[in-house]
């Protein structure tokens, strides 16, 4: 995984010092000071009784040494708190890293930032100390008495981006040329796209593309290509229900497009066929909100505005969007910024330069344990890395007890549960499994699993053997399965069984991992000796290939011998004779047939008998015939 230099700072300093400024209105000039603040060792209820005293919306976090650390929002304590850990320190949500601003940037500039990267405060700092903070309030205090039309300035003419830190921000890609590049990749189903777009302008809506493929867009404009094989639409400014209406426009006009519509919400996936071998999906939804009533649960939705949607979502370069509207195509770059259309609240334009995964609130974790695994595969299909806050927060959760208080109670908790296990089939389904394991293990997300569950350096064997050899010996069974088993199999007995019931697998799979050790036990008394062929063939004919393999890849040098030759040779060796040879031989059926050619395929096994002739021999002999 591509790893950047993580800085020590937890502040992006904006400043400008020009003095070209010098006559507008500075920051120094309507910030508040002193800033109130809370320690970095304080806990989150502290910090919530600090924001219930001086009735504010957020708090600076500094440490020892007065330097500023981070930010902490009365919305992220009270999920905190909600989620029961408010005894845990302010680091564990709050938000990091900070920008920030020089007392001496102007106010133009100030507020441009705000409206960019959607902050409703911003901590000055003079030579690294905090002098004060200026917020929303303090702007349009400001603003009240002052020549408005002197301060505000439009957003395209100011470049905060570019003063991001010393690396060189490139500006965001018009949306003509966005439009241009998703035309392209969606040639085929482009004019039902632009037709969806059409039918949302005329009901008063506004249609978006969201999430994946936007951020795919605009990688494609740094130079890197990605296939877009579906795409997410999010309408804004509906009541629920536009996706069957969408849905149903779309059938209208192109009668082969298949349309699935889903729950109270009426979200709908239109199935668009390419060609014989290839299909293409259109999900549609409301915009909506998210509310998690106890960690690890599946949230409870409601609509709401885009603004809202794409807060929910888990990182800075999924959410994104993108307008769509006829009258927007071929817009030219110099207004395609200031009409808003491309959205990017949350700075993930600058994480797409940066290569970095950065969660967008400091709970996600909490709330949602499977965007640790989805943090990874990202990184890994992108060859991004975690920012280190990203990293700090997963750890974090996991060393919170919410995961495991949650399994332990009574309610349902599905992001431990089967929206775990989908997590975990994509993560261990992809060529990199290894190198995403490592990630996972390095920052304890195993413990979403079980709170035990490490890989030592056994089980990294084991995990390896068993790939080495599923293709040669079991290439019907699914590598994240078997994979997957072998992880949990390495929990003592009962909790093996425990945690396939918690991941929601099928029952022939807590069936195998409820009794494999036993199995193994078993086994190893069996064959310990020197078994002939026939003894090993009766001892493993009772299990599948999936249990051989499981048992072969944890027991190399005792059990998987044996367990090779009787897959590679024993279970593929023809009986000489069958029950049509004891008939032809004047022998009536009965029970006795299934003893008489047990004993054959034994003894052939074991060599004594190679030749159809010498098993009959050996069955007149050893059964003789018995006439009325």
């Amino acid at each position: 995984m591509v790893r950047q230099n993580a800085s020590s700072d937890m502040t992006d300093h904006f400043a400008d010092h020009s003095s070209a400024y010098a006559s507008e209105a500075i920051a120094q000039s309507c910030m508040s000071s002193p800033a109130h603040t809370v320690p970095l060792s304080a806990t989150v209820n502290a910090a919530g009784d600090q924001l219930r005293r001086y009735g504010h919306t957020a708090l600076c976090v500094v440490d020892a040494t007065g330097t500023l650390a981070g930010i902490i929002s009365r919305r992220d304590v009270e999920v905190a708190i909600r989620h029961g850990l408010g005894h845990m320190p302010t680091a564990t949500c709050m938000g990091a890293p900070v920008k920030s601003i020089d007392p001496q940037m102007p106010l133009a500039t100030v507020q441009s930032l705000m409206a960019t990267y959607d902050i409703g405060r911003l901590p000055v700092l003079s030579q690294g100390a905090l002098v004060g903070i200026i917020t929303r309030s303090d702007l349009l205090r400001h603003l009240s008495t002052a020549d408005s039309q002197q301060l505000l300035s439009p957003i395209s003419s100011i470049s905060p981006r570019a003063q991001h830190g010393e690396q060189t921000i490139q500006p965001l890609p018009s949306v003509a040329e966005l439009y241009e590049h998703l035309q392209t990749r969606i040639a085929p189903i482009w004019p039902a796209l632009m037709l969806l777009a059409d039918v949302a302008e005329e009901k008063g809506w506004r249609l978006y593309l969201v999430g994946g493929a936007v951020r795919d867009l605009l990688l494609n404009a740094l130079g890197e290509s990605y296939p877009l094989t579906d795409i997410d639409l999010v309408v804004d400014g509906a009541q629920s229900g536009t996706g069957g209406l969408l849905a149903e426009a779309i059938q209208a006009r192109y009668p082969q497009v298949a349309a699935r519509v889903y729950g109270e919400f009426q979200t709908a996936t239109l199935t668009w066929p390419i060609d014989a071998a290839t299909d293409f999906s259109i999900d549609i939804a409301t915009a909506r909100t998210e509310y998690y009533p106890y960690p690890a649960a599946n949230p409870e939705v409601e609509v709401s505005t885009l603004h809202q949607d794409l807060y929910r979502r888990d990182f800075t370069i999924n959410a994104l969007a993108l307008r769509l509207s006829r009258d927007l195509v071929g817009e030219s770059a110099e207004n395609s910024h200031t009409t808003g259309q491309l959205l990017d609240f949350f700075g993930g334009w600058i994480d797409l330069q940066q290569c970095c995964v950065r969660v967008i609130h400091p709970n996600s974790f909490i709330e949602d344990p499977t965007r640790i695994f989805r943090g990874v595969r990202f990184a890994l299909r992108l060859g991004f890395s975690l920012s280190p806050r990203t990293e700090q927060l997963i750890r974090y959760a996991v060393d919170s007890d919410a995961y495991e208080r949650m399994r332990n109670s009574p309610q349902k908790v599905p992001a431990l549960q089967s929206r775990l296990t989908t997590e975990l089939q994509y993560l261990l389904s992809l060529d990199d499994w290894a190198q995403a394991l490592a990630e996972i293990e390095r920052m304890g997300g195993l413990a979403t699993v079980h709170p035990s569950l490490t890989i030592s350096p056994v089980l990294w064997q084991q995990l390896q053997r068993i790939v080495q050899w599923q293709p040669r010996f079991s290439s019907l069974s699914p590598r994240w399965l078997l994979l997957l088993s072998i992880l949990i199999a390495a929990l003592p007995s009962p909790e093996c069984h425990r945690v396939a019931i918690t991941l929601n697998l099928e029952a022939d799979s807590q069936y195998r991992l409820k009794y494999l050790h036993q199995w193994e036990a078993t086994l190893l008394t069996q064959l310990s000796q020197e078994p002939p062929p026939s003894r090993i063939f009766e001892c493993l004919q009772p299990y599948g290939e999936f249990e051989l393999l499981l048992i072969a890849a944890r027991n190399p040098y005792t059990l998987a011998p044996h367990i090779w030759h009787y897959i590679v040779h024993l279970s593929r060796m023809l009986p000489l004779i069958n029950g049509g040879t004891l008939k032809r031989l004047g022998y009536r059926p009965g029970p006795q047939f299934r003893e008489m050619l047990t004993a054959v395929h034994r003894h052939t096994l074991d060599g004594d008998i190679d030749t159809a002739q010498a098993a009959e021999d050996y069955i007149i002999e050893t059964y003789p015939l018995e006439f009325d």
